[in-house]
Order: C-alpha cells, then sequence, then structure tokens
C-alpha cells in the first residue's frame, strides 16, 4: 500500500510539471483567423543575425504536428532582411510586441512596408525574435498590414525541439488548398466581406402560417374575460357590441400572403393578403339556433407596411435581418351560413341577425426577423398587434334612435406567424 501511495503521489507530481512546462512553453497574445494553405510557403522573417530555426527541420516540424499542410517549403526571408523599411519595423516589433496589445496597434504605417505585406500572395511570413530566455513570433500574410497572430515561446538550444514548439503554438489549424491563379485573380474583384456592398434593393414573396387570439401576452385575462365569454342570443343579442369578438370566436389560424422590399438593408415596404375564419359564438341554450346547420365569417384582410430593417450576417452562407413594421389594413368579412337541410323556411330572428360593417379599416405594428439562407431561401417569423374598426361618429338626426348600433367599433388581437420566403435581388 505503502508503495502504491508513492507511485500516485509521483505521478501526480509529474502530471503537474507536465501542465506547469505546457503553460509556461507558450503565450499566445492573440490568434485571429487566417488561413494556413495546403504545401504552404513559409517565409521566416528575423531581425537577428542567426535564426533561432533550422529551415529543413522546422519544415518536418510542420508535418509532425499538422498531418493536412502537405509538403511545405520553409526558406529565410532574405529579401526582407536585405531592406531597409522591413527591418526597421522587424526591429520595431522585437521591441513593442507585449501582452495585452491587440494587432491594430502592432500595424504597419510606412506605405513601402504596406506594399510587401501586399506582394506576398499566399506566402506566410513567420517572424521570430530573440528575447534572451523566449523568442516573440508573429504571423503575417497577404491580407493585412498587423500581424495575424503574436505570441512567445520558450526559446531553447536544440532547434529541432524548437521548431516542434512554434509548429505545435501557432501551425495546428485546418488547412486549406491553395488558389490556383484563376481563383486568386477571381477572389481579388470580390468585395471584402466586411466592406461588401449592401445591395441598393432587396425584394421578397411568401406565404405565412400562423394564429391569432383577442388576448396579447402577458396582460391580464380579466381585460378580455367579457367579451371572450360573450354569446350571441337570438341572432343579433350580445353584451355590448363594440368588438367584433362579442360575436365571433376569436382564436384561429391565421394565413397570410405577402410581398415586399427593402432599400439599402435599412427602410422597406410589404403589401399583404390575410385570411382567417371565424365562428359566430352562438348561445347553446337559445333553441332559435336549432334551425341553423353553421353560422361564420371569413375575414379578408389587405393592407401595406413600412418596414424598418438591421441586417446581420453571422455566416456567409446566412443573413440575418431584424425588421420592425407599422401598417394599415382594410378588412372585410363574408358570411356563410345555411339552415339544417329539414329546415324549409328560415324564423324571422334569422332574418334580422346582425351583420358586419364594410370595409373596417385599421392598424398592425410589431416585429419579426428574416432568415435568409444562400441569399434566396428565407424563413420568417413575426408578431405584433393588429386592429380593425369604424367611426361610430354620425351626424345628430330626428332619426338616430331608429339607427342601428354600429357592430366592431373597435376589435384588436394579436398574432404571431411562421413564413417561408423567397428572396432576390433584381438590381443591384
Amino acid at each position: 500500500m505503502k508503495h502504491f501511495s508513492l507511485v500516485i503521489f509521483a505521478f501526480v507530481v509529474a502530471l503537474h510539471a507536465l501542465f506547469a512546462n505546457e503553460a509556461n512553453a507558450k503565450d499566445i497574445y492573440f490568434d485571429s483567423k487566417w488561413t494556413l494553405w495546403q504545401n504552404a510557403d513559409i517565409l521566416i522573417w528575423t531581425p537577428d543575425k542567426e535564426p533561432a530555426v533550422d529551415m529543413k527541420e522546422f519544415c518536418l516540424s510542420l508535418r509532425r504536428y499538422n498531418s493536412g499542410i502537405g509538403d511545405p517549403k520553409c526558406r529565410l526571408f532574405g529579401e526582407w532582411e536585405r531592406d531597409t523599411v522591413a527591418m526597421r519595423y522587424a526591429t520595431w516589433l522585437s521591441s513593442n510586441i507585449e501582452p495585452g496589445l491587440d494587432a491594430h496597434h502592432l500595424k504597419a504605417r510606412h506605405p513601402a512596408m504596406m506594399a510587401k505585406f501586399q506582394e506576398l500572395e499566399d506566402k506566410i511570413v513567420l517572424y521570430i525574435a530573440d528575447k534572451g530566455s523566449n523568442l516573440t513570433i508573429a504571423i503575417f500574410d497577404e491580407t493585412s498590414s498587423e500581424p495575424k497572430a503574436a505570441g512567445t515561446v520558450t526559446k531553447t538550444a536544440d532547434k529541432i525541439a524548437q521548431g516542434d514548439e512554434i509548429a505545435n503554438a501557432f501551425f495546428g489549424r485546418h488547412t486549406k488548398r491553395r488558389l490556383t491563379k484563376e481563383e486568386r485573380l477571381k477572389m481579388e474583384t470580390e468585395p471584402d466581406d466586411l466592406y461588401k456592398e449592401t445591395p441598393t434593393f432587396r425584394s421578397w414573396a411568401g406565404i405565412s402560417a400562423g394564429y391569432a387570439q383577442a388576448q396579447i401576452p402577458f396582460t391580464p385575462h380579466n381585460w378580455y374575460k367579457r367579451k371572450v365569454k360573450s354569446r350571441v342570443s337570438n341572432y343579433r343579442a350580445t353584451r355590448d357590441s363594440v368588438s367584433l369578438w362579442n360575436f365571433m370566436d376569436d382564436s384561429t389560424p391565421l394565413f397570410t400572403l405577402y410581398a415586399g422590399g427593402i432599400w439599402f438593408g435599412f427602410i422597406g415596404g410589404e403589401i399583404f393578403y390575410r385570411y382567417s375564419d371565424h365562428a359566430v359564438k352562438t348561445d347553446d341554450r337559445d333553441s332559435v339556433y336549432e334551425e341553423l346547420d353553421h353560422w361564420d365569417f371569413a375575414q379578408h384582410e389587405i393592407g401595406l407596411n413600412v418596414m424598418f430593417a438591421r441586417t446581420y450576417e453571422p455566416f456567409k452562407w446566412l443573413d440575418l435581418h431584424l425588421f420592425a413594421f407599422l401598417g394599415f389594413q382594410y378588412s372585410f368579412y363574408s358570411e356563410d351560413i345555411e339552415l339544417k337541410d329539414s329546415k324549409k323556411k328560415p324564423s324571422r330572428e334569422y332574418n334580422t341577425r346582425f351583420k358586419t360593417e364594410d370595409p373596417y379599416k385599421g392598424a398592425l405594428f410589431g416585429f419579426g426577423t428574416q432568415c435568409v439562407f444562400l441569399q434566396h431561401y428565407g424563413l420568417s417569423v413575426r408578431t405584433g398587434i393588429s386592429s380593425r374598426g369604424k367611426d361610430i361618429y354620425t351626424e345628430p338626426s330626428p332619426d338616430a334612435a331608429a339607427e342601428p348600433t354600429t357592430i366592431g367599433a373597435s376589435t384588436v388581437d394579436w398574432f404571431i406567424s411562421v413564413g417561408l420566403e423567397y428572396h432576390w435581388t433584381p438590381f443591384k
């Protein structure tokens, strides 16, 4: 048991030493997204008299620590080491690469030096500066005049081990196939991801399905209890006639056809047609409805929205458009009522049933998001509040008492929908 305890203790000490050495062996200050090409050309650039690594051995280190790198080529970047501007920048880097600095703090400012980075094509520059007990490392490529990665590794006398240390710390990423001259020429004509132009106009058409109800989420139920529980007696009598939901079922599926467009990714418009079907809430205790087979109203709405949007591109294959909308609509109701086959003649109450007004005018507002895949195929989710009503004010007249009551002077509901869309850019 005593020997077993000693073995465990020795194992823990060795493990601790291993992690401590690993932690002390390298210190990465920053490492941005840069491309490591297959069969890469690595140009080693140093302000020191002697490079800290052996070129051939460093290529072998790369192959040992990254099996996808293929057959890399490593050489000393003598052209820059003989250039006064490049060596001034190399010396400045040696004195200024420190923890806590971002890449833009280390950017080359001299126009001649900036031009040198642009001429690298797909070659990778590995900067190595001897700092005594450590080596300062930086990675450069053609895409920027600032380092893509920087940090330090522990200096060792063994150049093979030194190459392994650098390869392990900075070259362990996935590799990409090197582009042909034709592919590079095409890529150079493409706009930069960060600065590409937004299309002047983006348009879409879609169809959606959703749900609507009188109660707005997170509001008290007692605000709606009276109208939701209301029932129509004798074909026309309700507790009040202000809202259509006193007469019809408010909870119903909602279907929408729509098309729209947006300018400069910010402001746009949309036209729409919405359809829903609402059953009349007849009072089952009323015997007058024994003659009735069904009684429904189809709701048809057409309108126009003004939209304000903000676009994000989390991935190259996905565009995310967050938007808010504000619009107006006209609502029409089509009655569908039928008696039972056994009933040949309707009752007097049937002939004096309530009638809806046409058209109702209203507004709607809300917000949503469009997820556009591969620039064309969209999935949209939106929610909002819509209203419809009639002006109940009329000029005073001697016959005012005989005027029928306005049905649905103010009707409000909440809706949510999910749609499938197709997007295109008619012009740029």
